[in-house]
């Protein structure tokens, strides 16, 4: 669609206006416009549970073998 308009800013200008009209209107009537905090665009993640489910069991990884167990190790090898 082709626009013969000379400013593209003509739309948002006139819904401006409106906006302002109802604004003034509704404050002639004795409300209260009053700013609110800023939308920063991160959502509230979710809270975590309080509590752990006993069927939920984590399953680490067993801890390396030290030095010692290495060397021990090693040693009864080398006996058989």
């Amino acid at each position: 669609m082709i626009s013969f308009s000379l400013s593209p800013d003509a739309p948002t200008l006139s819904k401006s206006a409106e906006f302002a009209a109802a604004m003034a209107a509704y404050e002639q009537i004795g409300g209260r416009i009053t700013q609110g905090a800023c939308f920063t665009g991160k959502p509230i993640p979710p809270k975590r549970r309080d509590w752990v489910d006993p069927e939920t069991v984590l399953k680490r990884k067993p801890p390396r073998i030290s030095a010692a167990e290495r060397k021990r190790l090693r040693q009864m090898t080398e006996a058989i």
